[in-house]
């Protein structure tokens, strides 16, 4: 029955992306630098939306090309605290398997039997480490991990939502966070149709809803 609701899935992805989508045309090794693209930052894995945030105090908000409200230039703009903004960013499977094949590198330590969800073009100031908590001392790297893993969830409809249980910011790509979500704790089959992803604290929000129909690789549920 998994084996025909997937098939069932692929006929509807080869409708939503082409006749038959790159990525199960071709092998890995053969897709191009602008599929590649297209993969990590617009495809059933891959979600482009907006990170609302509150600019640290005295910080200076660099957005690259965004639009309004910036002034779609890039420019570094002065902005006053505790005024929201919005920057875009993607929100990426990083576990699934054609987002590992693409990006040829493996997860952090700790990611293991986890779903992974990034966030990345995140601006500097959104994820300020030196933002003071509630009670007023400084807040360090190790603590805004912390408070983002206690305001990040995955859920699917009819199931209880999954906290995540580690957050990891790429070593190399600062603008980038990872969020790992126990498959023990939410387990996606064939037959979910979405799955959402929400992070929520009280300077930074961004969600992404990922349709699970349209997550097929080689005839398998890709998470």
């Amino acid at each position: 029955m998994l084996a025909a609701a997937a098939g069932s899935f692929c006929k509807e992805v080869s409708v939503l992306w082409g006749a038959t989508p790159f990525w199960e045309r071709k092998p890995s090794t053969q897709w191009t630098d602008e599929e590649i693209h297209q993969l990590t930052t617009r495809s059933p894995w891959a979600r482009e939306t907006n990170l609302d945030f509150e600019a640290a105090e005295g910080g200076h908000l660099e957005v690259p090309g965004s639009g309004s409200p910036y002034d779609g230039r890039g420019a570094t703009t002065p902005r006053p605290a505790g005024v929201l903004k919005k920057a875009p960013v993607i929100v990426r499977w990083e576990s699934a398997e054609p987002i590992r094949m693409a990006m040829v590198s493996t997860l952090p330590k700790g990611f293991e039997d986890r779903y992974a969800i990034g966030v990345s073009n995140i601006p500097p100031e959104a994820m300020n480490a030196g933002r003071r908590g509630q009670d007023g001392t400084p807040q360090t790297l190790e603590t805004m991990l912390r408070d983002l893993e206690a305001a990040a969830t995955l859920e699917a409809p009819g199931k209880e939502p999954a906290g995540a249980g580690i957050v990891r910011r790429i070593p190399g790509a600062e603008s980038t966070y990872v969020f790992g979500f126990a498959k023990e704790f939410l387990q996606f089959t064939a037959q979910d149709r979405e799955a959402l992803f929400t992070l929520r604290t009280p300077h930074v929000s961004v969600k992404a809803k990922f349709n699970l129909k349209e997550m097929i690789y080689r005839g398998k549920l890709a998470l």
